[in-house]
């Protein structure tokens, strides 16, 4: 790639590929040949530490020790900061290498810094924003930038990924198992090796994701992104025009502050249609009555959730009035959510996706959020717990979840009992004659 004088890249490799040893031979050619400042950036801290800084090749050895002539390095590196400093060819000045994580906010310590070329390990599961504060630096002093990473779903590793394929000014590559070798010509994972790991109970979808580097599995940490995948898979996200001839019915999430998110569904038999998603802060009711108005659609009902009753001190009137007589006085008739927790709305949306269609185009920006839709990770114990993440994508998947609870609600589902709610008290029932909730 810099060889031939590119100076973006987006290189998909498989598990175990050898993407970190690359990447460091690559940093500690250009410190040799020019000198400046140069990251490797991680998604955390602890990952840069644990796979780099203190981490082993195939060989036995550190990174250090297999990689960096020894000869170079000036003074003795900084383990607490992980950064070194090395002598450039003919020795006219320091190189510096430095590892950053992208968790915290850490990334923002490249703002105001001049590096010249940043290599970004596991894009895929890294913060997007660390882009974006280099991304400047790097067009005024004409730096480098690598993005390499194994898949992990529909993301914004993807996203790069196929505006690079576009870009002639882009370098990008794709390497799956059937691409590299090592120095004696063997393959460096096998066919048969992966089939044991899928005998042994690793999902076959998980395993063309890690080494035959498929997009398409869902994104781990995620409520719906697989079903997202299946959906199109199946070929259900396709042009999904407008049908005059079915009410259109809305979906709402009123989310914290002022920002609204609104999904537009038609029901054709046991078919849901999801022609359109809209979203917007800052925008009063009476600009959601003139977009309503605008999309020419004839309307059914109005679904919001139970906090549309929520008073508001603002306006005019002496009593606070509820945010549903605000949608009321500009012509939006609400009807309210049934209440039901956040478990059972995600279930329900589960078993509901399966007879769901999406208009490719109208609703891109809510099945992107829904195929990102997740967890909070547990940095410390290493697993996505079971609390949703905080982050844009929520407000679609609230909506979606209402749509789904409305629709069932709508067919005599009982959407305040999960599943395994039902099945415990209809076993009980059955084998003690006696109510569940006297246990």
């Amino acid at each position: 790639m810099l060889r031939d004088g590119f100076k973006r890249g987006v290189e998909v490799d498989h598990r175990r590929s050898g993407k970190d040893a690359r990447a460091f031979n690559t940093i500690i050619e250009a410190m040799w040949r020019e000198p400046g400042l140069y990251y490797g950036v991680y998604p955390t801290l602890k990952q840069g530490r644990k796979i780099l800084w203190e981490g082993y090749t195939d060989t036995g050895k550190t990174f250090f020790e297999e990689y960096l002539p020894q000869g170079l390095i000036s003074g003795k590196p900084n383990s607490t900061d992980m950064k070194f400093q090395m002598y450039s060819k003919g020795n006219t000045g320091l190189s510096m290498f430095q590892i950053i994580g992208t968790d915290n906010n850490r990334y923002e310590a490249m703002r105001g810094t001049n590096p010249r070329g940043v290599y970004f390990s596991e894009h895929a599961r890294q913060h997007p924003g660390a882009w974006d504060v280099v991304r400047p630096i790097l067009m005024k002093n004409g730096g480098w930038a690598i993005f390499q990473s194994t898949p992990n779903g529909d993301n914004h590793f993807k996203d790069l990924y196929d505006n690079a394929r576009k870009n002639v000014n882009w370098f990008h590559c794709l390497h799956t198992i059937d691409d590299t070798y090592d120095h004696e010509g063997r393959r460096l994972i096998t066919h048969a090796q992966v089939e044991e790991e899928i005998r042994m109970g690793m999902p076959e979808d998980f395993a063309q994701q890690e080494f035959w580097c498929s997009f398409k599995q869902g994104i781990e940490g995620t409520y719906v992104g697989k079903l997202m995948q299946d959906a199109e898979d199946d070929g259900r996200i396709e042009s999904l025009p407008y049908d005059p001839t079915y009410l259109v019915n809305t979906y709402w999430d009123l989310g914290l502050g002022d920002f609204m998110a609104v999904w537009f569904v038609q029901q054709v038999g046991q078919e849901v249609r999801l022609i359109d998603y809209e979203e917007q802060t800052g925008s009063t009711f009476t600009y959601w009555a003139r977009k309503l108005q605008d999309k020419g659609y004839l309307y059914g009902k109005h679904y919001a959730p139970f906090d549309i009753r929520n008073r508001e001190m603002v306006g005019n009137e002496e009593a606070a009035k509820s945010r549903i007589a605000h949608a009321k006085d500009v012509g939006i008739i609400f009807s309210e959510t049934p209440r039901a927790s956040f478990e059972n709305g995600v279930e329900v949306l589960r078993g509901l996706l399966g007879m769901c269609r999406f208009d490719e185009v109208k609703c891109a920006t809510g099945i992107k959020h829904l195929k990102l839709w997740g967890k909070v990770w547990n940095k410390q114990e290493q697993r996505y717990t079971d609390f949703e993440k905080d982050d844009p994508h929520t407000h679609a998947g609230a909506a979606a979840r209402y749509t789904a609870i409305n629709i069932r609600q709508n067919q005599g589902y009982d959407v305040n009992k999960s599943r395994e709610e039902k099945r415990f008290k209809g076993t009980y029932r059955r084998d003690s004659g006696g109510s569940a909730m006297s246990v």
